[in-house]
């Protein structure tokens, strides 16, 4: 007679690459409370410490605000809140639009638009890194807003690991966002300050 184990249905196996992701996120975990005004966030094999600055702070308020008073319901709109993708690090969008009845904890289905502000000049992070993790999970819309060149690039249409469209829009314009479930958002940016 032989023994067999069972493993319930919902468990997962661990990679050795998951252990890794795991391995850093607790070390992000602990860190973080002695490092305040920093946003530290896992890139690929590489841990990001982004000083916060008021020109972020003020461009999340001011795009909550344009999607909440476009009808899109506030416990809908997120910041810095995490989301799963499953064997890569999970991201925490600096605005995230979920999808109606989303509830923590979050995953990368339940985005219907992922929102990055540049954090420092020439970043590969938001534009690189993360578009094509976005991408190649379906996240229907991410919008890279960079107080640095004063334009915000919207992409939609995910393929595989880049984005089909690409509208690039300067400040001064109004961003039309439409969301996946039919929701139409505007986005005004006269208000976005700039950075050198």
């Amino acid at each position: 007679m032989t023994a067999q184990l069972e493993r319930p249905h919902n468990a997962r196996m661990e990679s050795p690459h998951d252990a890794g992701i795991e391995s850093m996120r607790n070390a992000i975990e602990r860190v973080s409370p002695l490092l305040k005004g920093f946003k530290i966030e896992a890139v690929g094999d590489r841990v990001i410490m982004t000083p916060q600055s008021s020109v972020r702070s003020w461009t999340v308020f001011d795009v909550q605000t344009a999607i909440v008073a476009s009808g899109v319901d506030r416990q809908r709109v997120l910041n810095d809140v995490e989301f799963g993708f499953p064997g890569e690090p999970d991201r925490c969008p600096d605005v995230a639009i979920t999808d109606d009845g989303s509830t923590d904890p979050y995953s990368h289905e339940d985005l219907l638009a992922a929102i990055e502000i540049v954090s420092s000049k020439n970043d590969k992070n938001d534009y690189v890194v993360k578009t094509r993790q976005y991408a190649r999970f379906g996240v229907p819309a991410y919008l890279i807003i960079d107080p640095f060149r004063g334009e915000c690039d919207l992409l939609t249409n995910p393929r595989d690991d880049a984005y089909a469209s690409r509208q690039t829009y300067k400040y001064g314009d109004t961003i039309p966002l439409r969301l996946q479930d039919g929701a139409e958002i505007e986005i005004p940016t006269a208000s976005f300050k700039r950075r050198s």
